[in-house]
């Protein structure tokens, strides 16, 4: 179990930064390839499970900045294009590779592990858990997308959808995990670690003033923010961007707890269109809420209306298709984008792939045509 046992927290890992300045050497980094296993030193692993992840391409707007008369400069960071479609991918990366090295070890008897995930996750777990020859069970809230459950099944994981949301789906694996010997996945210190690849990336792609991204457990925010500091501490970087974290209006703890300046709270019985970000009880909240304070960053709440417009926007006038969840961090740089100063760097982590989740609130219905002329001619004389 990874968390702590006073206070039930997820634990976290700690690097002796003064002797890995010692190691490293900036000059000597820059002969290595852009991308995770740049910075194979700072995870808490012998060798990454690698299957190409990380690397994306960082993009500067093409029309948002004009069109919606925004004073600054807007970059997408497209995680979509990990390997199977989302930044989860970072941390599958670390986290099936330390599970590997406890079952190796005989450290873990079973050569099964169990993730609660809302979908993205579970993808990412059964592709890499594939990788490395584990047992996977996949146990998902019950509006999980069909689309997410098939590529689970696709990668060979047992799916088992529950009568519940995730914080339920997480209680179970994490009782599966204590009475049944089975490796427990999820957002938890080793997940994380392989997530801060990102904000690795990001610190050498641009010297961003503000970094926006989805929260659902928190995870990505809190990873994100530490590869920052991280970045830092080893004389790599000078300078760490705010950090504004987006929450569905339908499950807002974070955001409450920023705006109320109180601890995070479970949100019951919590719904959003943005189900990747569906998370009632984050086990990472407190720390995505730690960050975005210590950054100077701040919490947004955004409506399931804005979530698809921004979706639909990005789709029409950038080209990029985002899931819900994905196109949140889009939704929140426009509702925010009265606070955020002139001139300025921003960063919006588009997390997931459209073709992962419905395409709700589309507007307009795909036309049907046949091989005449005289389609054409209804269509375009």
């Amino acid at each position: 179990m990874f968390r702590c046992v006073r206070c039930g927290g997820s634990l976290e890992v700690e690097f002796d930064y003064p002797k890995l300045r010692r190691h490293f050497r900036q000059q000597d980094m820059g002969k290595r390839p852009f991308g995770c296993m740049k910075f194979m030193e700072l995870y808490p692993v012998k060798s990454p499970l690698t299957a190409g992840e990380g690397g994306t391409p960082l993009i500067r707007s093409r029309n948002a900045e004009k069109r919606l008369g925004l004073k600054f400069r807007l970059w997408f960071k497209l995680e979509y294009q990990n390997p199977t479609g989302s930044f989860k991918d970072r941390g599958s990366s670390v986290e099936i590779a330390k599970a590997l090295e406890f079952m190796e070890a005989g450290m873990q008897k079973k050569r099964q592990a169990v993730c609660a995930s809302t979908g993205n996750m579970g993808a990412s777990v059964a592709a890499y858990s594939g990788i490395a020859d584990i047992g996977c069970s996949i146990f998902v809230p019950h509006d999980a997308s069909i689309l997410k459950l098939e590529q689970i099944m696709a990668h060979g994981a047992k799916v088992y959808r529950i009568r519940g949301d995730y914080t339920r789906a997480a209680q179970l694996v994490e009782t599966a995990c204590r009475d049944y010997g089975l490796y427990l996945l999820g957002d938890y210190l080793y997940r994380r670690e392989g997530t801060k690849s990102l904000g690795f990336e990001l610190a050498e792609q641009l010297a961003a003033d503000y970094v926006f991204l989805p929260v659902g457990n928190g995870t990505l925010l809190s990873a994100t923010w530490k590869a920052f500091r991280e970045m830092k501490a080893l004389g790599f970087s000078k300078n760490t961007p705010k950090m504004a974290g987006i929450q569905a209006s339908g499950c807002n703890p974070v955001y409450r707890a920023f705006s109320n300046k109180t601890e995070v709270r479970e949100v019951r019985n919590p719904h959003t269109v943005a189900v990747a970000m569906e998370c009632g009880d984050p086990l990472d909240g407190d720390r995505a809420l730690r960050s975005a304070m210590e950054s100077g960053g701040f919490m947004e709440q955004v409506t399931d209306s804005q979530i698809l417009g921004a979706r639909e926007f990005l789709a029409r006038n950038e080209g990029i298709f985002a899931e819900p969840g994905g196109a949140a961090a889009f939704a929140g740089i426009v509702k925010s984008s009265h606070v955020i100063a002139r001139g300025s760097d921003v960063v919006c982590v588009v997390t997931g792939h459209g073709l992962k989740s419905p395409h709700t609130g589309v507007k307009g219905r795909p036309i049907q045509m046949g091989g005449t002329g005289r389609a054409l001619e209804r269509l375009f004389g």
